[in-house]
């Protein structure tokens, strides 16, 4: 009996940050492969969870002979609604690799907000003011050192990779060549932007046409007391993650 394909690498968000897009260019490599349907949220949500680590696998087998196999789940950065996702994957992988996509807080939750209404059956919102009041978990997915650092205690920091959006949208290929040096499978490869998968805020209109929402704004104008409130919870964790990679406090802008 052949021995099952396993994942050896984690995309784990941030949602919002390019996950589709690094995770697509990736799945084009010959020597990698990203688990069927990029996101099982197996290690992440209890119901995948309890159906055991063999059905988990069978994902894979569309990845067998692959360097680098991967799982390109974002509940895995949500840390404080699935508590056990760490531990779990430190079980089950615990030689696993990690990659960390963060982004610009505030667009990153300007992203998820127009994410929610474009969703079959996700929530309605006004606006990206009344999505963050009503979601917690749009402001908490921006907590960025909260999520590296309780990676890094339970994975040595070297198997973590983080990966900045404005960096990756700057320079797509220079960026996924590093990652594939991170990986350890051939980094010369030229990544066919052509075929890369995005969900893009200019698809909006077309998306919630397509689920009966025509007609629906997409409002993402701020009002200052919501913003204020955001970056307020926000300020010290952003700051103290910037400082330990040696970005400037001003790398996204005068938010801190």
């Amino acid at each position: 009996m052949s021995k099952k394909t396993e994942p050896n690498f984690f995309i784990i968000g941030a949602a919002k940050a390019a996950t589709t897009s690094l995770s697509s260019l990736l799945a084009m490599h010959s020597q990698a492969a990203i688990v069927q349907g990029k996101e099982p949220h197996f290690f992440s949500h209890d119901h995948n969870y309890k159906r055991g680590w063999n059905e988990y696998l069978k994902l894979f087998r569309n990845c067998r002979d692959a360097v680098a196999v991967g799982d390109a789940s974002t509940s895995y950065s949500r840390i404080r609604y699935h508590p056990f996702v760490i531990q779990r994957i430190q079980e089950h992988v615990p030689r696993a690799k990690i990659i960390y996509m963060v982004r610009h807080p505030l667009k990153r939750m300007e992203s998820a907000y127009v994410e929610h209404i474009c969703t079959p059956g996700g929530q309605m919102f006004a606006s990206i003011n009344d999505a963050l009041r009503k979601q917690p978990m749009v402001v908490d997915s921006s907590r960025y050192w909260e999520v590296f650092d309780a990676y890094r205690q339970k994975f040595d920091e070297s198997k973590i990779k983080v990966v900045w959006f404005e960096e990756y949208t700057a320079d797509t290929t220079g960026v996924f060549q590093d990652v594939c040096r991170f990986l350890e499978i051939d980094d010369s490869v030229i990544p066919d932007l052509e075929c890369e998968r995005t969900n893009s805020r200019q698809d909006a209109p077309s998306r919630l046409s397509k689920i009966g929402r025509a007609g629906v704004q997409v409002n993402t104008a701020w009002d200052e007391l919501t913003r204020q409130w955001v970056i307020d919870q926000i300020r010290d964790d952003n700051s103290r993650f910037l400082a330990h990679f040696n970005r400037p406090r001003d790398y996204w802008g005068d938010l801190f």
